[in-house]
């Protein structure tokens, strides 16, 4: 079973605490917060305490995504509401941000975008999470990319090229994020995904309960 992360960036900012309070009546167990800088990905997301607001109605833990350039300057604000959060390998300072995510007590966690090669670089946090995107960071309503699936495997087994065999020791879970259905979940699932992140999909279905309890 893979646990689920609910992204709420599609939806309109009214219908965000009604929608919360429908999911994690239907089992939803983790927020994922998007968070965009309008340059590194197209604008849109949380703010803290947006995130927060949410947290304290539902009760959930969540994960910060911060899809920016600078994400160190980002880090401290985001770790005070979440148990995790997650820096892109493309953005300037990330290592430094990772860093600073361990010494304020939060769970590391890197992202990969589609084109950057699936590779886990060395010297990474024990315990980092790695989220494997398979849209462009901020495109949601993109179509999931079919690649991801061969790039997960990859991740999971440790075959990925490159000097990252050895970092595959200190990762944590392995994620998936865009354009994830139930039946991409479980294939996300059975190529070695630990979580997935949905938003649309699981944002708009008629029944989420459903929905959820055919992934998790």
């Amino acid at each position: 079973m893979t646990l689920v992360a609910a992204s709420l960036w599609s939806v309109p900012p009214a219908e965000r605490p009604v929608l919360a309070d429908r999911l994690a009546a239907a089992g939803l167990r983790r927020w994922h917060w998007d968070v965009s800088d309008g340059d590194f990905a197209a604008p849109g997301g949380f703010t803290p305490d947006e995130a927060a607001a949410i947290t304290a109605r539902t009760g959930l833990p969540g994960e910060a995504h911060l899809m920016v350039t600078e994400p160190a300057e980002q880090v401290a604000a985001w770790a005070a509401v979440c148990e995790r959060v997650i820096v892109h390998v493309e953005a300037t300072g990330w290592r430094a941000a990772l860093d600073l995510v361990v010494a304020l007590g939060a769970t590391p966690g890197i992202a990969l975008s589609p084109h950057t090669p699936a590779a886990l670089p060395a010297g990474l946090p024990a315990g980092t999470v790695v989220l494997l995107m398979s849209i462009t960071p901020g495109r949601a309503g993109a179509a999931f990319r079919p690649d991801t699936l061969a790039r997960l495997a990859a991740l999971r087994s440790g075959t990925q090229p490159g000097p990252a065999a050895s970092a595959t020791a200190t990762r944590g879970e392995l994620g998936v994020d865009g354009g994830v259905t139930p039946a991409l979940a479980r294939s996300c699932a059975a190529h070695g995904a630990d979580w997935v992140v949905s938003g649309g999909s699981l944002c708009t279905a008629a029944d989420p309960r459903a929905w959820l309890d055919s992934v998790q």
